[in-house]
C-alpha cells in the first residue's frame, strides 16, 4: 500500500545549470532556451566563471526582468575556476532530484514548439 494516493504525488524538481565563459555571442539564446523549458518545478543555474568579455552582462540582461515559473539564480565568479571546478561548485548548490547541465553556447529547444 502507498503512503502517497496516486493522484497526489508531486514531479521531482530538476535543476538546469548553464555554466558559461567568454560566451557572449552566445549566452543569450542559450538562456531563453533554458527559460522556455516546461518542465516543473524546474531551477535554473546560470553561472558565469569569470568572463572576459560581456557574457555575464548578456546574462544579466536576459534575467533581469523574468517573472515566469522557474526559480532563476545567477552567479558569477571572481577569478576563473575552469569547467571541471566550476561545475562541480555549482553543481553542489543544485537541490533538485534530477541535474542537466548545459554550456552557454548550448542551445536547449521547448519540447513543445
Amino acid at each position: 500500500m502507498s503512503a502517497t494516493p496516486e493522484n497526489t504525488q508531486t514531479v521531482p524538481l530538476a535543476s538546469f545549470l548553464l555554466i558559461t565563459f567568454n560566451q557572449e555571442k552566445n549566452v543569450a539564446d542559450a538562456i531563453r532556451g533554458a527559460l522556455s523549458q516546461t518542465w516543473s518545478p524546474l531551477e535554473i543555474l546560470i553561472s558565469d566563471d569569470a568572463s572576459s568579455d560581456g557574457t555575464f552582462a548578456a546574462a544579466e540582461g536576459c534575467v533581469h526582468d523574468y517573472r515566469g515559473p522557474h526559480t532563476v539564480r545567477l552567479y558569477r565568479n571572481g577569478k576563473n575556476f575552469g569547467i571541471s571546478a566550476h561545475l562541480s561548485m555549482r553543481a553542489a548548490r543544485a537541490l533538485g532530484e534530477m541535474l542537466f547541465i548545459a554550456a552557454g553556447d548550448d542551445i536547449s529547444r521547448n519540447p513543445s514548439a
